[in-house]
């Protein structure tokens, strides 16, 4: 979409004055918002415009030329620094974010802002014999706790503890990771009975914590009498407990 006429020559600069100090004319075209409303920020030097957007739109902005930072944070408030934070104990929020750092050194410039996935849903399947024991838990425990204002991980403890449903269902949203570092806890009665190196396991299946949009991932845990099994459609791994019921 081309900036409307009408704004480039009220915003524009006379042809005698210099040219380098004439602002740039910054359109931001915001399409298909997978969720709203959508937090828009845009930073040059002290200039700092935020907005809020509920629908596609584009946003047209009078902005000094210079580096500029770019973001929209859609599905959580950001922190005054653009980052989103997880409390402890809690999942990561349904997040999606578009963050670009663009040097503006023309008088017009359309961005387009595309907003991406930074979660995965991981859906946990529990099986195990009938009655074979007092409820069990699993805890999730990460150390990346949520975003950066430019979406990279943020360093943090992350903790989560799911119980599963009557039909042995849970399920658990992440953020993104920057390492294999995800561990899973399976606790009966309050104590930990074997501890797995979760984020080893994902990575053996080829996941991408890398991509633009995050994917979703399941896991079917098989609990026995003596064993815990985990798989995927890629992998499967059994460890053994020391646990008699």
């Amino acid at each position: 979409m081309l900036v409307p006429a009408f704004l480039v020559a009220a915003c524009s600069c006379s042809v005698k004055e210099d040219r380098d100090r004439c602002p740039c004319v910054l359109a931001l075209e915001l399409s298909d918002l997978p969720v709203t409303p959508v937090m828009l920020k845009v930073e040059v030097g002290e200039f700092v415009h935020t907005e809020v957007v509920h629908r596609d739109t584009v946003v047209v902005l009078q902005v000094p030329k210079g580096k500029a930072a770019v973001s929209a944070v859609g599905g959580a408030l950001p922190e005054g620094n653009g980052g989103v934070r997880i409390p402890e104990g809690e999942e990561a929020p349904a997040l999606y974010l578009f963050h670009a750092d663009t040097d503006l050194v023309s008088e017009q410039l359309v961005l387009p802002v595309v907003l991406h996935k930074q979660f995965c849903r991981l859906d946990l399947v529990f099986k195990g014999p009938p009655g074979y024991g007092p409820p069990f838990e699993a805890e999730v425990e990460g150390f990346q706790c949520g975003w950066l204002s430019n979406g990279t991980p943020m360093p943090g403890a992350f903790r989560k503890r799911l119980l599963p449903g009557p039909d042995g269902a849970a399920v658990l949203r992440l953020p993104r990771q920057g390492d294999d570092s995800l561990l899973m806890h399976i606790i009966f009665s309050d104590k930990v009975v074997r501890t797995f190196a979760l984020g080893q396991y994902i990575a053996a299946a080829g996941y991408d914590w890398s991509a633009p949009d995050l994917d979703d991932l399941t896991l079917t845990v098989d609990i026995s009498v003596t064993s815990v099994t985990i798989s995927t459609d890629a992998w499967t791994t059994t460890e053994e407990i020391e646990l008699f019921i």
